[in-house]
């Protein structure tokens, strides 16, 4: 049974011409001039690096072992390095998934990923960091694992413009489409990367209780159907929807813890914030204000 390779290129390659093997001619029989003996007793003497023949003592050939023993001996170290940068590439995204808390499904589809890369010469050229990183924000999207550009630029201190353009790289030769994976949501976004799926992870790092988590994710969900701080990036509404549940159930978090958490701007949380802030009555259920759990004095004006 054939087994379908992982990552197929988006287009079939065209199929390569048969190069010509070079190899030595065994036609050619290699006897003494002096001798002539059919069967001759060539001996190779490595100090010199010659061929005499050992009936007469006459040098046959000049150093040619010696240039065929370099000769192997640097295809033998080619061949290492490629394994060495391997295995490399290999414990480096070990290492980094092991950091990120990342399952070990998403650490062996990224070494998948880049071993075809790798196959494929798609990235020669490029930092083997931005490869790596390239390949673990992919698998972090197959996986529906929400992990942003941002936390993988910090992660392995590469660049945005160069992770950027490795993943674009990568996008197009394996046809890793935005959402090939995952469902789309009704406003276009990718829902392994949604404010809410981010919301887990940063109420977790902030010690919010879970209800906070719970009420925080229905304001989003009525934000997104009134159109609310439509067009921002998913981290930055989650960020600035932490800000304002916080307040509005009187478990006032300050902008800049949520900024160090979410790894956005603290003028950019409170964007948010005042953007939910006019549409407060549409956000907020009647039911938790008439349970006593959110008052909507308690929210700041922020200016």
């Amino acid at each position: 049974m054939a087994f379908a390779q992982p990552f197929p290129l988006a287009a079939a390659a065209a199929q390569k011409i048969q190069q010509p093997a070079f190899g030595p001619d065994l036609a050619v029989r290699l006897i003494c001039p002096e001798c002539r003996d059919p069967n001759p007793n060539i001996v190779e003497e490595f100090g010199s690096g010659d061929l005499v023949c050992g009936s007469c003592g006459l040098v046959l050939g000049d150093r040619i072992p010696i240039v065929c023993f370099i000769v192997a001996i640097t295809l033998h170290l080619s061949f290492s390095r490629s394994e060495r940068n391997l295995l490399t590439a290999f414990r480096d995204i070990g290492s980094w998934c092991d950091q990120f808390s990342l399952p070990k499904t998403i650490s062996d589809i990224a070494k998948q990923l880049y071993k075809r890369s790798d196959e494929e010469k798609l990235l020669r050229g490029k930092p083997l960091e931005a490869v790596i990183a390239a390949c673990i924000f992919i698998a972090c999207r197959q996986a529906h694992v929400p992990r942003t550009f941002r936390e993988i630029c910090n992660l392995t201190h590469v660049s945005k413009k160069t992770l950027g353009q490795c993943y674009k790289a990568l996008e197009q030769a394996f046809n890793l489409s935005p959402g090939a994976t995952a469902q789309v949501n009704a406003n276009g976004s990718n829902p392994s990367t949604g404010p809410e799926n981010l919301l887990v992870r940063y109420c977790n790092h902030l010690d919010l209780p879970a209800n906070v988590q719970s009420i925080c994710g229905d304001i989003i969900v009525a934000a997104r159907q009134h159109g609310v701080a439509d067009g921002r990036s998913p981290v930055s509404i989650a960020g600035g929807a932490i800000y304002f549940t916080c307040h509005l159930l009187g478990k006032p978090k300050s902008s800049r813890d949520i900024s160090v958490v979410a790894g956005v701007s603290e003028g950019t949380i409170k964007l948010v914030y005042r953007l939910y802030y006019l549409e407060k009555e549409k956000l907020v259920k009647d039911e938790w204000i008439k349970e006593g759990r959110a008052d909507l004095d308690r929210l700041p004006v922020e200016r």
